[in-house]
């Protein structure tokens, strides 16, 4: 496949808001987000829709889908950052218009929910897209500097990143030793096991796996995994990076298995490093999909190796 990248965002540029999972939990959180964007430099496209409720979701489908192309069809918009995750990204993703993605590619940022839009682009287009920081959860809160140097830096600079060790708040701790590069895919792990079935999963042969999860029960992890162990998704990984599972625990008193010891039985053939400071987390690293990336177990280290985005 053929690896599509966005133009490097500039001071000026305008960035498109998009919801098109749930609604923010509030729309204050949202303005805050704004405003940040604001007032360091970049000029906003709202969404028509993006304050729009209907149950847990924000706005009807074809609204938040309407929402989202148009903003991909805008030639002056050059990203598109999202509100929140939650859920409703599935429901849309026959309605995206991919082939103008294509023909028009954004920087495109999200996590969470946002994980099947990211992997369906991907599939449909190549293009890259940032896990990344969202407006209400993140951009309307402060930011550490190192969490913000590092999500400018991926979406406006051409110079590759390098080793990222320098950007977690914790080493990367090694369970299973070896050294892997391929292109870096992954995301949520719960909204990737939901696209096992359908045209909107991609291939992850020769690419190093991030995963990473939030509230969900060890035996639910494990079920995960091999649901798509079975689909044969892991055939021909390159290598395994854990983000963040730390809510992903067992009631007291009951036996379990931890989060570690079942990747440790599931990826038992792949270079597996935990710790990356990634996912339901404050000041995650932002991790863009699609590039070329190396791990090296032995300096606990994951290498970005090439930019993310383009002159």
């Amino acid at each position: 496949m053929k690896i599509v990248k966005a133009k490097a965002l500039r001071k000026g540029d305008i960035i498109g808001i998009a919801a098109p999972a749930s609604p923010p939990n509030s729309i204050d959180d949202l303005n805050k987000g704004i405003r940040y964007l604001e007032q360091i430099g970049y000029r906003i496209e709202v969404g028509k829709h993006v304050y729009d409720k209907f149950g847990y979701l924000a706005g009807e489908d074809k609204h938040r889908a309407d929402d989202l192309n148009n903003l991909i069809s805008n030639p002056k918009v050059k990203a598109i950052f999202i509100v929140r995750g939650g859920y409703g990204s599935h429901r849309i993703l026959p309605m995206i218009d991919y082939k103008s993605l294509k023909c028009n590619p954004k920087i495109f940022v999200g996590y969470s929910d946002i994980t099947v839009i990211q992997l369906a682009v991907f599939k449909k287009t190549g293009l890259v897209t940032f896990a990344g920081p969202m407006l209400a959860p993140d951009f309307s809160k402060t930011i550490s500097e190192s969490a913000e140097e590092l999500f400018w830096r991926l979406v406006s600079s051409t110079k590759p990143v390098g080793g990222i060790s320098k950007y977690q708040n914790q080493p990367f701790r090694v369970i299973h030793q070896g050294k892997a590069e391929g292109i870096l895919l992954g995301g949520n792990l719960s909204i990737i096991s939901s696209l096992v079935g359908t045209p909107f999963i991609p291939s992850f042969s020769k690419s190093i796996l991030m995963l990473e999860d939030i509230q969900e029960a060890p035996y639910r992890i494990d079920r995960m995994l091999h649901q798509l162990k079975l689909a044969n998704k892991f055939k021909n990984l390159s290598g395994v990076v854990l983000g963040n599972f730390s809510t992903c625990v067992t009631e007291t008193n009951k036996p379990t298995l931890t989060v570690e010891e079942i990747f440790d039985f599931v990826f038992d053939k792949y270079p597996l490093m935990s710790n990356a400071h990634f996912g339901h987390i404050k000041n995650s690293t932002t991790v863009p999909f699609g590039i070329k990336c190396r791990m090296d177990t032995r300096r606990h280290e994951l290498f970005f190796l090439e930019s993310a985005v383009v002159n």
